[in-house]
């Protein structure tokens, strides 16, 4: 490791490791942008690769979160500060139109491991996530497909927090509108568990067994009927994470697929929580392929969170057919982040060889089993849903109105974190009418979890339900 040149190790060490004082924080808090920033302050973990992390008035908080689902390999991983430090000692920045050794090894790594017709095609990196991977993958059916701009979007969707992308999302809490509405053509996305057309076994993900189908037939007339012509590009989460943690069929997306092939559209894929390992495969793509030996994979893909772990990257993958962007088209200061790019390769070598999605599933399967037997006892339960490590608990009022049940998924996120476990909860989903439905917790925890872990988030979720139920029927 290179030693300082300007500022000596006791220097530094004391800008960035020395414990925190009362007077920054109040400093801090007064100044901070964000009005309603938490009151919990993480200042490390208990040991490299944890998944715990540790406030400032001491505690050890067991995280099922994964910081915004990014931490895949735990707290502060050793194996990835060490590949950032070595990446400091060689580049650490280039133009975004120049080739490094890390660019070409992790560009080269991607395109082997990609799902389907994606294997082999070519590679888009930035430092600035999902929204801009999505720009990116719009930019690139604008180029591919000239016959019109706009693109198809669905209900409950998220796709970032840049102003063209929140008018792609679903209506959230905010105080302005997102932008480029125009772009978008809006549409249904099947949640089974609450299907507008009265089917009651939609359960786990799954489709009902005498469903039709009716959603899919629903997005064919929307795009085949389209008064202004045909969009050009369809951008959809295989399975919606903010929304409620809901997988789509795997007969919508096949279907769907089919549609934006014989309407030439290109079907691109948001899989910013969902790639690297959580659904027990690399991707949801290939976990879709995987179990119903059918090929889903889109023309199109962005990734980003867990790519990185914990370094931020996004990244935009396309099938090797289509036209190449140019320096212009696809440039920005940060787009070739060799930091993040190395964090990246490494995390891969690291979820292949040691099998960690393997793992994800495995644990997943354990924790979902649990609170599926759990739901016999406790109706407040209505639905499990999610593959691996991507678990979604719905909370209803009633199972047969399935009802959903805001307070409870509230109150479940305090009290666990009074017993010592952090869940994390679906976005906010907005109505004209004034009210907003959040009822589905989040089980997203580092995908390196042992089996004495499992047990232990298993044991909290079933306290925190039921101090919580306990709480609200007082």
């Amino acid at each position: 490791m290179v030693d300082p040149k300007y500022l000596s190790k006791e220097e530094i060490n004391r800008l960035i490791k020395n414990p925190l004082n009362e007077e920054e924080i109040i400093i801090c808090r007064k100044n901070h942008l964000l009005t309603n920033a938490r009151e919990h302050i993480i200042v490390g973990s208990p040991e490299p690769g944890s998944i715990y992390f540790k406030t400032q008035d001491g505690r050890e908080i067991l995280d099922c979160t994964s910081q915004a689902w990014v931490l895949n390999l735990g707290h502060n991983n050793p194996d990835i500060s060490y590949a950032v430090s070595l990446q400091c000692e060689q580049v650490t920045h280039s133009w975004s139109y120049m080739l490094t050794p890390i660019r070409i090894r992790l560009c080269n790594k991607l395109a082997e491991i990609l799902p389907g017709q994606l294997k082999g095609g070519r590679i888009s990196v930035n430092n600035s996530g999902g929204g801009w991977a999505l720009e990116c993958a719009m930019r690139l059916a604008m180029i591919n497909n000239k016959k019109g701009e706009q693109f198809i979007v669905f209900r409950r969707g998220y796709h970032g927090s840049n102003l063209i992308m929140m008018g792609a999302s679903q209506r959230l809490p905010m105080r302005f509108p997102g932008r480029g509405r125009e772009l978008w053509v809006r549409t249904f996305y099947p949640y089974c568990y609450h299907c507008p057309w009265h089917y009651k076994g939609g359960l786990g993900g799954e489709r009902d067994k005498s469903c039709n189908l009716e959603c899919l037939q629903m997005v064919r007339e929307k795009i085949e009927m389209f008064p202004t012509g045909t969009p050009i590009g369809c951008i959809i989460e295989p399975i919606q994470g903010p929304g409620g943690m809901i997988p789509a069929p795997v007969e919508f997306l096949s279907g769907l697929k089919e549609i934006c092939q014989n309407n030439k559209i290109l079907l691109i894929y948001d899989e910013a929580q969902t790639g690297f390992g959580r659904t027990g495969k690399m991707f949801a793509t290939e976990w879709y392929n995987s179990k119903y030996n059918v090929d889903i994979s889109p023309d199109i893909m962005t990734l980003t969170k867990g790519a990185g772990a914990g370094v931020p990257i996004g990244i935009t993958v396309a099938k090797s057919k289509l036209r190449q962007l140019t320096e212009f088209e696809e440039h920005s200061t940060f787009s070739s982040p060799p930091l993040g790019m190395a964090a990246c390769l490494v995390n891969i070598e690291i979820l292949q060889k040691n099998k960690i999605p393997e793992n994800a599933e495995k644990q997943g399967n354990k924790i979902s089993s649990f609170i599926k037997d759990l739901s016999e006892e406790i109706p407040e339960i209505g639905d499990v849903r999610g593959p691996g490590l991507f678990i979604g608990v719905e909370f209803v009022q009633d199972p047969e109105t399935r009802e959903p049940n805001n307070d409870l998924l509230e109150k479940m996120v305090h009290v666990g974190w009074d017993n010592g476990i952090f869940f994390g909860e679906q976005m906010q989903i907005m109505s004209t009418a004034g009210y907003f439905i959040q009822n589905t917790l989040k089980i997203k925890p580092p995908l390196i979890i042992n089996d004495e872990e499992t047990e232990k988030i298993c044991e909290l979720f079933e306290k925190s339900l039921k101090d919580s139920i306990k709480s609200l029927e007082k």
